[in-house]
């Protein structure tokens, strides 16, 4: 069958105007070369990262070499030599600057401050003061990189540019030793800081001789790569598809009955049988887009997730059922109105159909219910989009019973309290925040006394009533940002946030009087409390946090039981029983 012939249209001047030849040759020496570079550019970075690398861990080795030699002159009462030895790592012409530094960013052994501190502290003179005082304030006591040394107990590194000339800066944590106690007593563990500067000069010319040789050898091996190249593809690729080029422009032309035959059984003698296999197929292929088609649209309008389809230019194409029964919109107001108004949030649907909902919340909240968004643009080949499909689910029932199920999972189902897991992912939440902002955090630990001998008086099923009443005056008693938990048993948790050692223990006896006036079927019991507190017990893990209040809980009983002991000892506690 011979197709009606069009008036061929002048092919435009750019890239593509260019022979098959010289296109493949040059994307195929672009390629290359752009490996080349990328092996070029790996291999210098990795060179400069050695180079930087063996010069840090040389520069840490000197440090710590500093550091060990001035600790050594501090144990042995030499403290006198100390300036000495700073002046001599000056003249190193490796160092640019060179400062042992007090925790407060002042030069270190330029006044007597410290030794007047040790001559008091060991009761005689054993150092004698300088006869002449000075004061230089190299950082800022509160200087972010000096506190980072401090706190951390790590070496900070820092770059810097002076007069064209690159150099790094080192501060490094000078320990106390156990033997320092005897002068500096239980002074914090860092000492001092250690500054020391260097040029990077000659790193850098390092960098650039390695860098010079890598180019060098780099484009020689391009030249000679590129060459075969060429010589291969033009005689492996380009001659044969010059063939299956002026076969092709014939078929384009109109002749579909043409055939392209091409010698051989590599690559390009499939691609010509492909192509030919292709035009046969091409009239039976467009039959079978209209059936396909009826199909789709049967799964659309069918389909229980809301579907919204636009053309290539925004324009809203489709709207199925499900969409317009989950947004309470009918096509010609989605239509009408755009498919940025699909949630009447304009801003909110154009980035996320432009990022593909990447990095953005797919679930909302509309219409009364849960919907998770789907988007996909399809683009054709010049990139220009074809159209967006936007799918709509709606996931109420599902978020539903997700918040139930977590709801159940940390809810002890005797108490209606927080369970053992909910006390401890509470717990961790609050004892970070107690760190973050340095607020104070109460903690209780109390358990019924006598619990197995009242279930073995009164039965199991009394002994549940009374751990539920517990749990309802537990609910009743304490505020509403307090944690009341069952940790297991008859033991039971509370956290208080905010609350003082003082404040925890007052809640607390409170409590603790509230359980032992309750009656539960005329039956009585009593609890026994320990009250553990952050910072003040200086623990910072959940665990240990709990182990502290069980043994403040224990030490209770042993005492009595029916009654409160706290890990801090209050100066007033007698008169506070009273007020309270």
């Amino acid at each position: 069958m011979t197709a009606p012939q069009d008036t061929p249209i002048p092919p435009r001047k750019n890239f593509f105007s260019f022979s098959i030849s010289a296109r493949v040759l040059i994307s195929t020496a672009s390629a290359v070369t752009l490996v080349m570079l990328g092996f070029i550019h790996f291999f210098l970075s990795h060179q400069k990262d050695s180079i930087m690398a063996q010069n840090e861990r040389t520069m840490i080795l000197m440090i710590n070499n500093i550091n060990s030699a001035l600790r050594t002159i501090m144990k042995a009462g030499y403290a006198h030599i100390a300036q000495e030895f700073t002046q001599d790592i000056r003249k190193n012409p490796a160092v640019l600057d060179f400062r042992i530094l007090r925790i407060t960013g002042q030069e270190a052994f330029l006044d007597n401050t410290t030794i007047h501190d040790v001559n008091r502290r060991i009761g005689e003179e054993e150092f004698m003061p300088r006869e002449q005082e000075s004061n230089s304030q190299i950082l800022s006591r509160d200087d972010p990189d000096l506190q980072t040394v401090i706190h951390q107990n790590r070496i900070v590194t820092l770059h810097t540019k002076k007069n064209d000339e690159q150099q790094i800066t080192y501060l490094a944590p000078i320990e106390r030793d156990e033997k320092c106690g005897k002068c500096h007593g239980n002074e914090p563990k860092t000492r001092g800081v250690m500054l020391i500067t260097t040029s990077l000069a000659q790193v850098e010319s390092d960098i650039t001789a390695t860098r010079s040789k890598a180019i060098a050898v780099a484009v020689i091996s391009l030249f000679f790569v590129l060459l075969l190249i060429y010589l291969m593809i033009h005689n492996f690729l380009i001659r044969p598809l010059g063939w299956i080029r002026d076969a092709m422009v014939r078929v384009a032309n109109g002749h579909l009955e043409e055939r392209i035959h091409v010698p051989g059984q590599d690559e390009i003698s499939a691609i010509t049988t492909t192509f030919n296999e292709m035009a046969s197929r091409l009239l039976q292929t467009y039959a079978g887009l209209q059936q396909e088609q009826d199909k789709l649209s049967t799964i659309i309008i069918g389909a229980q997730e809301g579907i919204v389809v636009t053309d290539g230019q925004h324009n809203v194409v489709l709207v199925n059922p499900a969409a317009e029964r989950l947004l309470g919109k009918d096509y010609d107001q989605i239509r009408n109105s755009g498919w940025e108004h699909l949630v009447d949030d304009p801003d909110y649907m154009r980035t996320f159909v432009a990022n593909g909902g990447h990095n953005m919340p797919d679930l909302l909240v509309f219409n009364g219910r849960a919907l998770k968004f789907h988007a996909a643009t399809l683009h054709a080949t010049d990139k220009l989009p074809i159209g967006t499909s936007i799918m709509i689910r709606d996931v109420t029932d599902e978020k539903k019973l997700e918040d139930k199920l977590r709801e159940l999972s940390i809810t002890d189902a005797l108490t209606q309290l927080y369970n053992r897991r909910g006390l401890m992912d509470m717990l961790e939440k609050e004892i970070k925040r107690s760190q973050r902002y340095n607020h104070m955090l109460g903690f209780l630990f109390f358990d019924v006394d006598h619990f197995k001998k009242f279930n073995d008086t009164y039965g199991h099923d009394q002994g549940d009533r009374v751990l539920q009443a517990i749990g309802r005056t537990m609910k009743e008693h304490f505020r509403k940002v307090d944690t009341p938990c069952r940790y297991g048993g008859e033991e039971f948790c509370v956290i208080l946030p905010d609350t003082s050692p003082r404040g925890a223990y007052i809640v607390a006896e409170r409590f603790r009087r509230v359980v032992e006036a309750m009656v539960v079927d005329d039956l009585k019991v009593t609890i026994s409390i320990g009250v553990a507190t952050v910072p003040a017990c200086e623990v910072n893990k959940v665990d240990d946090l709990i182990k502290k209040a069980d043994d403040l809980l224990y030490e209770a009983k042993r005492n009595g039981r029916n009654q409160v002991k706290l890990a801090t000892e209050l100066e007033d506690m007698d008169r506070l029983n009273l007020e309270i």
